[in-house]
């Protein structure tokens, strides 16, 4: 039953290439948003340490 899903998964179009491209994206743009958060707190406490 379950290889019946797998067999038409490759048959469904542009929608499912389009879906599998696009996902990966989301996980970069948060890895990236939280490396500049991390960056921006670790300036922040450097800034008042030495202040």
């Amino acid at each position: 039953m379950f290889r019946a899903f797998v067999d038409e998964a490759p048959q469904g179009g542009g929608r499912a290439a389009q879906r599998q491209a696009a996902a990966p994206a989301g996980p970069r743009i948060g890895l990236i948003v939280g490396v500049v958060a991390a960056i921006a707190i670790v300036a922040a406490v450097a800034w008042l340490a030495l202040k």
